[in-house]
This record gives structure tokens, sequence and C-alpha cells, in this order.
């Protein structure tokens, strides 16, 4: 009996032998296996290390990795092959010519350098309906990175006050910034034909003057419809392509008054100021004519020179003539200066918004591109599209007066 009893226990070590031996077989098995599908467990020490994924194809959706216990990171979307070969669309809601079609000719050339891959840029123009007939093709576009446009920013506002289409959802878009949204670093004035008038009081007790824009809801029609509110003596018109239609109107005496006298189109019309074709009124903005206006323009040199002795900041100008109320709607807008709003279509990815609006900042920033549009006496005051959203806040956030008075401006009352 005593015999049988050591037999077993000897028996029962030598199976308990055997199946560890069986199981580290198995592990190293394991451990050195070729299978790429297997992932190994991370070790305590590292236990934080994400696990190898799959590599990203550009356009297409991120794989989901299975579920392990360690944390697991995304790959980030190889932006090179994405846009490497590829070309991007800029359109532009204005006509040929105009300040808006010569910031998107200016980006077309330097925005590449700033998008990895380096893609070609085409510009195309798609004008009408005070550029919403851009902004609404822009909702059948590629949602890729391979479509922007350029709409204006009075139209967006009217989305932010309810006041626009129904199919324009102004939140929707995904804001690039403007070029020269910055209406602090910039200058601009109204003028009046000199044929019709020789200051500002006959501007004011005369009329009425006919003032023509592009569309109510661009930057100008929106304040030529403060204008009105406050009782100054005009007509509006609209229906004009761009701003160079504009100017030109302005010069073949179609119109009365503009705010196209600015130092740009006074080099494209050198006879308004060196033939006193033109007569200043008053301006806002920065009317430091050292700082803001280029030293050889004739604008500049008449401030300096006092020609013109009634021309300062219209809150000085007018301040008999609007509210407060009014004074804080018109600075409220005012504040987005500029008229060209530069978006992606709805629906493009976050990651692919992010770069092309770092791209933005980088090109309208560079100095390649600002001397470009010094060359073409282009003003560049540079928004984010974070700020060109914060700046719409300020719109939010007037007292009841203020919005609507903002409102009636729009076209909303």
């Amino acid at each position: 009996m005593h015999v049988r009893r050591s037999t077993i226990k000897i028996a029962t070590r030598a199976l308990w032998l055997v199946t560890l031996m069986a199981l580290g077989l198995v592990a190293l098995a394991g451990c050195g296996s070729d299978d790429p599908t297997t992932v190994p467990v991370a070790p305590a020490a590292t236990a934080t290390t994400a696990p190898p994924t799959a590599t990203l194809e550009p356009g297409k959706p991120t794989p989901v990795p299975k579920a392990t216990s360690a944390a697991t990171a995304v790959p980030p979307r190889d932006f090179i092959s994405h846009w490497k070969g590829k070309t991007v669309v800029i359109s532009v809601g204005y006509s040929p010519g105009g300040g808006a079609d010569a910031m998107a000719r200016m980006l077309a050339i330097h925005l590449p350098k700033f998008i990895p891959g380096n893609p070609r840029i085409v510009v195309k123009n798609r004008p009408g309906g005070g550029t919403s007939l851009n902004a609404r093709d822009m909702l059948q576009r590629p949602a890729d990175g391979t479509y922007l446009g350029q709409f204006a920013q009075g139209l967006m506002v009217k989305g932010v006050m309810g006041q626009g289409e129904d199919w324009f959802k102004w939140d929707d878009y995904n804001y690039l910034g403007m070029v020269d949204g910055a209406q602090e670093a910039s200058i601009t004035p109204v003028c009046g034909r000199a044929d019709k008038m020789s200051n500002l009081d006959d501007f004011l007790n005369g009329g009425p003057w006919k003032w023509g824009d592009i569309s109510p809801d661009t930057t100008g029609g929106v304040q030529m419809n403060w204008f009105k509110l406050i009782d100054i003596p005009e007509d509006i018109y609209f229906g004009f392509g761009g701003s160079a239609e504009v100017a030109a109107a302005f010069d073949r005496g179609e119109m009365d008054l503009t705010t196209r006298c600015n130092p740009t189109y006074a080099k494209t019309y050198p006879h308004w100021f060196e033939n006193n074709e033109v007569i200043p009124l008053f301006a806002w903005g920065n009317l430091d004519p050292d700082v803001q206006i280029p030293a050889d323009s004739p604008l500049a040199d008449g401030m300096r020179d006092g020609r013109w002795p009634w021309f300062g900041d219209m809150h000085e100008t007018l301040k008999d003539r609007a509210t407060p109320e009014q004074f804080a709607a018109f600075d409220a807008f005012t504040a987005l200066g500029g008229t060209h709003v530069w978006a992606l279509p709805p629906g493009v990815p976050d990651d692919i918004v992010k770069v092309l609006e770092d791209a933005f900042w980088e090109t309208v920033n560079s100095a390649g591109y600002l001397e470009d549009m010094t060359i073409r006496e282009r003003m560049v005051a540079p928004l984010s599209g974070d700020d060109t959203r914060a700046r719409i806040q300020t719109m939010q956030d007037l007292p009841p007066l203020g919005k609507a008075v903002l409102e009636k401006m729009t076209g909303g009352g």
C-alpha cells in the first residue's frame, strides 16, 4: 500500500511538470508568431503605449481598431497624399477685376505653398445675387478641401440675424477668415462728385444723391442702408457685378456718391484728385494718413494739407444725425470689415478645415502675398476664421435697440 501511494505521488508530480512545459511551449510559440493580426499585450510599465493601427488612405473613414486594454491613438491623415496632384478651386462671388477677384488670384499663387502636397489652384467667377449664387453653389461642391468659396459678409450677417434665405445656414460653412476684415486697419471714405457738391454742407443739405453698389447684402449695401436710416438724402440702387464696376459707374457720372475713392481706386482714376473731381466728405476706420494710407496717396496728401477741413471721422461729422444706438449698430457691423468672407462648404472634416485655416492665415500674412497685394494697391487686414466668428458675436450681443437698427440695416425691419 505504501509503495502504491509513493508511485501515485511521483506520477502526479510528473504530470504537473509535463503540463507546465506544454504551457511554456504554447507561450513561446505565441510570442514568436508571424501572424500580422496578432496584437501583443503591452507590459505594465508601458500600459499607455498605443497598439499599431492600419495606415489611413486619403478620403476614407478612419478604421476602428479592436478594443484593447491599452489607450488607442488614431494616426493623422496623410495630408500630403490628400492634396498632391489635385486641383483646388477658388470660386469668387463677383465679376473679374474687383477687389475679391484680386484677392483670390493672389491666393491662387501663394496658398499652395502652405497646403501639404502643394496642389494647383484655379479661380472661377460666379457673380450674381450679391454673392448668394456662389454661396448656394458651394452647397453642391466637394466637401474634401478641394473647393473653397467667397461670399459677402453681409450675407453671413443676415444669416446671423435670421433674415437669410432658408437654404443659407451661416453656421454650416467652415470659415477660413478674411483678407481685409480688420476694419480698424483701413480707411473707408465717402466721396461726392465735385460737379454736384463742393463741401460737406452741400452734401448734407442737398440731394437726393444717387448712390449705387453691388447688392444690399454686401458691406457697402448694408452701410448705405444705414445712411438712409439717419436721413441722409440718397437714392439707392444695386446691381453692379463688383467693386470695379461701381468705381467705373461713378467715374462716368452715373452716381453722385461712392466709397470707392480710397487710395486703391485713386491709383486707377488719378484724375479724380488731380483734377479735383471728387470731394471727400467723411470716413471711418483709421484716419491717420501717415500710418494706414500710403505716403504717395492723393487722399493722404490732401488730409495733411488740410484741403478738406470738414473731412474727418463720421462719428463726429454726423453726431447730430445719428443716435447712440444707431452708431452702435453701425460699429458692430463695421467691426467685421471688408466684404469678402472665405469659407469651405459644409461637411468638410475638421482636420482638413484646420489645415486649410492655418494655410490661409500663413498665406495672408506672408511676405510674398503682402508684396503682391501692395503692388496692386489692395489692403490686407486679415482676420482668422475664429476672429471672423467672434466679430459676428458682437452683433448678436447688441442691446435690443441697437439690434433693431441692425435688422433695418440688413433689410429685416
